[in-house]
């Protein structure tokens, strides 16, 4: 089947989350192919300043609230599901925030049962690793669809959750439905762990980091969209579940270079010593628990950035996908405003 005939399936849009870092994006992606998009949101304010000029139509809903989706999905064809809890940015222990159950697997189920009645054929849910548990990415190689689930935090459960509830609503009306899971996205103005490192290193605020060869997945924003839009219009893609990377593992390490690199400073001769990035880790832990806000270094974090989450990306590559940019470009284009300053 062409690529044009692909297109000509994917029909008018609903996208919920579309005010988020991927959502705008992917918002965005659509109206530039001339698809009609139709977002759900909580403030029709925000998507007024994101779309301005009625790009969009705006339908004023919170998956929480089962009222608010009444015939949210009349004279659609796909539905791109992306809306889930974002805690606040000081709030400890993000992963196990209580709304993540309520907005993300109460949420979806609200959304599914909205959208019964609709003349909708295609939905794709846009999850994340985490369903999967942090151990399936630290079997040391890379995890697939196939790897058993085994959510460790309430985040990951929530997502998993939702995404049984969107295959279910898949099988049982006929239509394409389909999960993508996202390892770390990269290439979010502002925002996002890469960004953070690099400005940490900037401000010499990031100890020289031991030699650790672990592995972890990443994709560039662009090609998380593209990932989700081809999903969307392929037609042997439903009732399956996907995993998007740009194919390449990452250590912190070689990340850590890379910054330098991309700053112009020497590569310490001198390493921090795990035991030492332990201990700092264990006392941001305490301090968190005590002061209720978020900490730079905790043992969850220290286990982010000398652990693996290895995932394999293999059955999206099966459907035609191509990753167009890797971690290396995104730390030079981030380092810049550093290179500039005095």
């Amino acid at each position: 089947m062409t690529g044009a005939t692909h297109e000509s399936h994917f029909g008018s849009v609903l996208v919920t989350g579309a005010t988020g870092q991927v959502g705008r994006r992917l918002v965005s992606a659509l109206l530039e192919t001339g698809h009609p998009v139709t977002v759900l949101t909580r403030s029709p304010e925000s998507a007024r300043r994101l779309w301005p000029n009625d790009r969009v139509a705006v339908h004023v809903g919170d998956l929480t609230e089962a009222a608010t989706l009444a015939g949210l999905g009349e004279g659609l064809k796909t539905v791109l599901h992306l809306a889930s809890y974002a805690p606040r940015p000081d709030e400890p222990d993000l992963y196990n925030a209580p709304d993540h159950w309520r907005v993300t697997a109460e949420g979806t189920a609200n959304l599914v049962a909205a959208l019964a009645g609709s003349t909708i054929e295609r939905l794709v849910y846009v999850s994340t690793v985490k369903a999967m548990g942090d151990r399936a990415g630290a079997l040391g190689r890379p995890a697939g669809t196939d790897t058993p689930p085994e959510p460790d935090c309430l985040y990951g459960r929530a997502k998993l959750a939702a995404e049984h509830r969107v295959l279910e609503f898949g099988r049982a009306r006929g239509i394409e439905a389909s999960v993508m899971r996202l390892p770390m996205v990269y290439g979010l103005d502002g925002a996002g762990n890469i960004t953070r490192m690099v400005a940490a290193v900037a401000a010499e605020r990031f100890p020289p980091w031991p030699r650790l060869d672990n592995r972890r997945s990443a994709i560039h924003v662009d090609d998380a969209i593209a990932a989700a839009l081809l999903i969307a219009r392929h037609p042997e893609s439903g009732d399956r579940t996907y995993i998007a990377t740009d194919g390449r593992p990452y250590s912190t390490r070689w990340i850590y270079e890379q910054i330098l690199s991309a700053l112009g400073r020497p590569i310490p001769r001198w390493t921090a010593p795990l035991w030492m990035l332990q201990g700092a880790a264990l006392g941001g832990t305490l301090a968190e628990r005590w002061m209720g806000r978020r900490m730079p270094l905790t043992r969850d974090a220290l286990v982010k950035l000398t652990g693996d989450a290895w995932y394999d990306s293999s059955a999206l590559t099966a459907l035609g996908f191509v990753p167009r940019h890797g971690l290396a470009d995104e730390i030079q284009r981030l380092a810049r405003p550093w290179q500039a300053a005095p």
